[in-house]
């Protein structure tokens, strides 16, 4: 990205139609991309075009059109209902599948997230769901409020693998963590857990260096922030953009070694 900033061309932005670890990635990539360029005063040098999976920038509906709105001024082009299909390396065109037929673009630049799914151990078992919109990617068939498997009642999932509406970031871990504890806890007591995941996740979706919005959510796609009247979620403010840098960023690192 910094070597495309340089010299400028197309760039092209999105996300598979699958579920995905950080569904804000690719839009805070070409965010940074394009405050890139504006800083290396290179911006009207570059095309930079972002293609939508479907017909929404983000799941939440006053998120998305934040963001449209964010990317309209800032000169991101958005198609819509553009799946990425193939790329040819060589050539530097990508393909994509749209509504009107199979479509080519030649690119400079590339910001790919690849198709995700359940690991194989898990996709080839029978914890996967066996029908709906989980089962062709393998996610672990869990009651969305108690991370409990709805046929294997020993077994518990969060996290990446957890076949759930949302509740792929960090944020939701940390949240889905207690509830998957307490039930477990509650079983072997012999009592009953009350304790339920609303499906709360969190996205500090980066707008350029230095601002953010932290964006923080449920199942119902209701706003639920952590500090209201002190952090508006979409607000492109300073504090946020500290928050995922100074805080967060080490608090990812602790969790990958147990230690959050």
């Amino acid at each position: 990205m910094s070597a495309f900033a340089d010299r400028g061309g197309v760039a092209l932005f999105g996300r598979p139609s699958t579920e995905m670890k950080c569904a804000g990635a690719p839009l805070k990539y070409a965010f940074l991309t394009d405050d890139t360029l504006r800083r290396r005063g290179n911006r009207g040098k570059a095309e930079l075009i972002y293609h939508a999976h479907n017909r929404v920038l983000f799941s939440v509906p006053i998120v998305a059109e934040k963001v449209r709105m964010l990317y309209r001024d800032r000169g991101i082009r958005v198609n819509d209902e553009h799946e990425l299909v193939a790329i040819d390396l060589g050539a530097r065109v990508a393909t994509y599948r749209s509504p009107s037929g199979m479509v080519q673009t030649r690119y400079d630049f590339i910001n790919v997230v690849p198709p995700m799914r359940a690991p194989e151990p898990v996709r080839r078992s029978p914890l996967a769901w066996q029908s709906g919109p989980w089962a062709a990617d393998g996610w672990v068939e869990v009651d969305r409020a108690t991370l409990r498997h709805r046929r294997f009642a020993n077994v518990f999932a969060i996290g990446d693998v957890a076949g759930v509406p949302k509740g792929k970031t960090a944020a939701s871990v940390k949240w889905q963590v207690p509830v998957a504890v307490d039930h477990l806890v509650a079983d072997i007591a012999g009592t009953e857990s009350r304790e339920r995941y609303n499906g709360y996740t969190s996205c500090p979706l980066i707008t350029r260096v230095g601002r953010a919005m932290l964006v923080e959510f449920d199942y119902d796609d209701n706003l639920v922030p952590s500090f209201p009247g002190v952090v508006a979620p979409l607000e492109e403010l300073w504090v946020t953009w500290i928050m995922k840098e100074v805080g967060l960023k080490p608090t990812y690192l602790a969790m990958l070694r147990g230690r959050a």
